[in-house]
Parts: C-alpha cells; sequence; structure tokens
C-alpha cells in the first residue's frame, strides 16, 4: 500500500471520527476581535496609476521597498506594507493608525465586497456550520451593521446588554460601520510595477490593512467581564486572539504595555476560577517586536495552547535572537529546524500545546498527559479536510461537502521532509502514523491537502487552528 493510500486512509477515519466528536464539546468561546472586512482584488493597473499621479509618493515607495513599517501612518507605509507582502508572498497585517489614511484608501483603492472580519468574527461563522452545540463570540460594537455578517446559526450567541446569551442578529445595538480591515489579496504571479522595479508574488495570498480605532486598545467590555462568569460552565475551550490591533503608543501617552497587562490578567483570573476551560491563543502578524515579546511573556504563560504559522514563528525567533535559526526554518529544505524552534518555545513557555500551519503541512508539539497522538492527528486531519473543503468552494459547506475536501491531493512533496524527520526521531512507523514521542511530548505531522485554485484564503489559518485545537 502506497504512502497516499495510507494517509488517505487516516483522513478517511479522521472525518468520521471529528463529526460525532464535535457533538460531545460542550461549548467555544471566542474572543476578542470581530470586524467588518473589505476585500480588495490587487489590480497593478490601479497602483500604478495612483502612483503615476504622485510621483513623490512613487519615490517614496521605491526607496522603502527593502523596508518595513511597524503601522500605517501614511499612504507610503500602506502601498510599502502591501509591496512588502507581495514580494514575499507572505500574509501580513498592519495598522491603520491616522484616519486621514483610512479616508485616502476608501477614496483611492475602496473594496470589492464586505465580509465578516477579525479573527473571531471568522472562526465564529467557520464553526457554526460544524456540530457544535454552542459557541459564543466577543463582537464590540454590536451595530447592526456588524450583527447581519454573523452567520444564521442556531448554535451562534453573544452576550447582550442583559447579560443573556442571545444570537447577534437579535442582539445588536445601533447601527455604522465603526471599523475596516483591509483585506489586499493578490494571485501567484501578479507583477506589479513600483519605481524602475517590477514585483512578483511568488504565490497566493493577502496584505491586511486595518482601521479600527474601537478596539485598537484592545479593552474587554466591562459587561462582558462581568457576564462572563454565570455561563462558564456551559464552556470548554476558550480562543484567544485578536492582539495584533494593539499600537505600540497612543496620543494620550499610553502604550500597549497598558492594555496588554488587563487583558492578561482577565485570562488568568478566569483559568484559575475555572479550572475545565482549556485556551489557546492563535497569534497573527504582529508587525512589532515589542508587541510579539509581550505577548510570549504575558500571554503564553497563561494558555495552553498556541497556533501559529512559519512567518509568526521566524519572527518570534528573531526576537529571541535567534537569527539563524530563524533563516533555517525560512530555507523550507528541512523540518528539523521548524522541530527545534517549537521545542524552545515550548520548554520556555510551558505551552503544553503548539501547532504550526504551513503550505502543505501541519506540525504539533503537544505534551503526553495532554491529549494522545492519535486524538492531536485526527483533529489536524480534520482540519485539513476543512480548510481544503474550504479553499474549493469558499465557505464551511454541509458536511457532505466538507467530505469533498477528501478528494484534494494530499501533499507528497512532504514525504521527503518527513522521511528525514523520521530518522531523526529513530521512530520507524513515523511515515505512515505521524507520530513520535520524545521528552515527553507527542510530536505529529501532517501533510495536507493543497488545493490548486483555491476560491478563498482569508481566515484559513484561524479554521485550521481553531478546529484542530477544540477536537484535539
Amino acid at each position: 500500500m502506497s504512502l497516499q493510500t495510507k494517509w488517505q486512509d487516516l483522513y478517511q477515519a479522521a472525518l468520521d471520527k471529528s463529526f460525532s466528536a464535535l457533538e460531545t464539546i460542550p461549548g467555544v468561546i471566542l474572543g476578542f476581535h470581530s470586524t467588518i472586512d473589505g476585500l480588495k482584488r490587487v489590480v497593478p493597473e490601479q497602483i500604478e496609476k495612483i502612483l503615476a499621479a504622485n510621483p513623490a509618493l512613487e519615490e517614496e515607495v521605491s526607496s522603502r521597498l527593502d523596508t518595513l513599517p511597524t503601522e500605517i501612518r501614511t499612504p507610503a507605509d500602506l502601498l510599502v506594507g502591501l509591496a512588502s507582502s507581495l514580494q514575499r508572498g507572505k500574509a501580513l497585517q498592519l495598522m491603520i493608525t491616522e484616519e486621514a489614511v483610512y479616508r485616502w484608501v476608501m477614496d483611492n483603492l475602496g473594496y470589492d465586497q464586505i465580509r465578516m472580519g477579525g479573527t473571531s468574527g471568522n472562526m465564529a461563522n467557520f464553526l457554526a456550520p460544524l456540530p457544535l452545540p454552542r459557541i459564543l463570540v466577543y463582537a464590540n460594537p454590536l451595530t447592526k451593521e456588524q450583527a447581519e455578517l454573523f452567520a444564521d446559526s442556531e448554535n451562534l450567541f453573544v452576550i447582550n446588554q442583559d447579560g443573556e446569551l442571545q444570537h447577534p442578529h437579535r442582539a445588536w445595538s445601533g447601527e455604522g460601520i465603526y471599523a475596516i480591515h483591509w483585506i489586499f489579496e493578490y494571485p501567484k504571479g501578479l507583477r506589479l510595477k513600483i519605481g524602475g522595479e517590477v514585483l512578483e508574488s511568488p504565490r497566493a495570498n493577502r496584505f491586511i490593512a486595518a482601521w479600527n480605532p474601537v478596539n485598537n486598545k484592545l479593552q474587554i467590555q466591562a459587561s462582558f467581564q462581568q457576564h462572563l462568569p454565570k455561563v462558564l460552565p456551559d464552556f470548554s475551550h476558550f480562543v484567544v486572539s485578536g492582539f495584533h490591533i494593539l499600537s505600540e503608543n497612543y496620543p494620550d501617552g499610553t502604550t500597549w504595555l497598558d492594555y496588554l497587562r488587563p487583558v492578561a490578567r482577565f485570562l488568568r483570573e478566569t483559568k484559575n476560577e475555572h479550572s475545565h476551560l482549556r485556551f489557546h491563543y492563535e497569534f497573527a502578524s504582529i508587525a512589532s517586536p515589542a508587541i510579539r515579546r509581550g505577548i510570549i511573556d504575558h500571554i503564553l504563560p497563561t494558555v495552553d495552547s498556541l497556533g501559529l504559522n512559519e512567518v509568526e514563528l521566524c519572527a518570534i525567533l528573531r526576537d529571541r535572537g535567534e537569527d539563524e535559526l530563524a533563516q533555517e526554518v525560512e530555507s523550507r529544505t528541512s523540518l528539523l529546524p521548524v522541530l527545534r524552534a517549537l521545542e524552545r518555545l515550548a520548554d520556555s513557555t510551558g505551552l503544553r500545546r503548539i501547532q504550526l500551519h504551513d503550505l502543505g503541512y501541519y506540525l504539533t508539539l503537544v505534551d503526553a498527559d495532554y491529549a494522545s497522538g492519535e486524538k492531536t492527528r485526527d483533529a489536524m486531519l480534520f482540519a485539513a479536510t476543512l480548510a481544503a473543503s474550504r479553499s474549493a468552494i469558499g465557505r464551511v459547506g454541509t458536511p457532505d461537502e466538507i467530505r469533498e475536501g477528501l478528494n484534494v491531493p494530499t501533499a507528497s512533496q512532504l514525504f521527503p521532509l518527513m522521511a528525514e524527520l523520521a530518522r531523526e526521531l529513530h521512530e520507524d512507523k513515523f511515515m505512515e502514523t505521524g507520530i513520535a514521542a520524545k521528552n515527553g511530548r507527542r510530536i505529529v505531522l501532517v501533510p495536507t491537502k493543497i488545493v490548486a485554485k483555491p476560491v478563498l484564503t482569508v481566515g484559513l489559518g484561524d479554521l485550521i487552528s481553531s478546529s484542530s485545537f477544540i477536537l484535539g
């Protein structure tokens, strides 16, 4: 039996088990970032026309192509960020901090369509079609426009003004759009001329420019904190995200640390008082090294699980002065540096579970007393099937539509890298099982399914991490 066939059998078995397993999970909480996304397809001619009409802007952008701003304060910052993402084919998110830039983007680029945005909002809509009994999502402000973007699903709730669980469609208050995150999507091979240089994207991806003054300080609503404890016995998992919308400094003289610490304290107290809850932190593209280090110091010691991709892992490594290891990870010639990086991160933070997702594979490091290798692998395979189906049709569909994800080819190009890892771990069955043991942990590696022409890629990491954490 070929490796492809063996892994296809594992995929099938995992999918069969996962649907029924989801029904046994009491409930999932998702905080703290729901917003509105403005999807925009990158049109080179449109950007080149803007630059041609403003030579000073083009000159500044051209001179800064090898740099990366930490925030977007000017139109040049936005275009430099887009160019950096496009050149590398890597996802990137930066915050817009000036209203004048927000208006410039709206006037000059606009958007093609509006949809649900924010890590929590995306996860809520992705998970709602699954047979989970209840999903509680944080959304502030919950205006009519924001509420209407949530799925019309009976298992989806917010905490309303009276402190009760209610569907977002019936719990909104007020009208208006107070935040928008632009998702600039580009395909593989897109060519963009800036100055005398032509940039070409090596793979399809997106650049996110976020205007979110309401939540820019990540202050959790007092009413949410007040009413949450009474519903917590009905929930088992808490997925935390949204810290990428913090700024290093604010006009009132405060800094990111003034707002990160209260959130960390809230999470710590919630975990201490409700020990049955398992917490997961979903990393994101955070340009500020200071904020990234703050998350390592204040958030990761509080949660059980972490989800991230290779770009985010390399940023963490460089923050810790491990540039050489980061370069080895980026080379993509071996998974040994990736494993070594995850082990060091687990050792230094005390995390019980870390899952890395990237094109072609997921790699999870999990404490042996947290979950079995088989359960972890099944959850990862379910997530990979879910991601393949969603990439192919642009949404999380019915169980039958999700099963169609099994027909997407498995990334066999991972097998040589997997064989190298098997030799390093001295695990004869690793190629067939994807499971190894080392230092009290399980190492679980799965080849994923790659859709050749995805309909939609935004939010795939959120879907992968949340579904595999809940099941695993």
